[in-house]
């Protein structure tokens, strides 16, 4: 197995990467601590299916060092829309274990499925968030997501981020 250079140019200590088949362990430990659990019996699969689907794209952040840890991770699916004439993602998972909590990782996984989206051709970009207020709020509204209705934060300008 290729392992990732032990420094990086950037000064990061992780990087962002699309989800493989053997993060697996790595990533359900995080939904675990997170509080998702997910039977062991179905691990397989959803992995299998999340990352063959077409219209599904999950980004890991990982130690720089190592692939086997992750940080963090973003799901979000991408389709077409009637109503908008034209493609809609929607992020469906949004995670950052805590203690790599305010380093950028958020926001760099934000940036690849932005970059993402745009590339697809993509109108706008959701994400649904509880109604009681908390730092999840204010991070998706620097973002440049709006509050359009209850709990649905949408951000309609997917030029490239870089």
């Amino acid at each position: 197995m290729t392992r990732p250079p032990l420094s990086r140019t950037d000064g990061k200590s992780y990087r962002i990467r699309p989800l493989k088949r053997g993060d697996r362990d790595t990533v359900f430990r995080l939904l675990l601590s997170q509080g998702w659990e997910v039977a062991a019996a179905d691990q397989d699969l959803a992995v299998s299916w999340v990352v063959q689907h077409p219209e599904f794209d999950t980004f890991v952040a990982h130690d720089s060092a190592s692939f086997g840890r992750i940080y963090g991770m973003l799901g979000m699916s991408h389709r077409p829309q009637l109503k908008l004439g034209g493609r809609v993602a929607c992020i469906d998972l949004f995670t950052v274990a805590e203690e790599h909590r305010h380093q950028g990782i958020g926001t760099d996984l934000l940036g690849q499925a932005i970059r993402r989206a745009s590339n697809l051709g993509c109108k706008r970009m959701e994400m649904s968030l509880p109604d009681e207020r908390d730092e999840r709020h204010e991070f998706f509204e620097q973002a440049g997501f709006d509050r359009s209705s209850e709990g649905l934060y949408v951000r309609t300008h997917l030029s490239i981020v870089r």
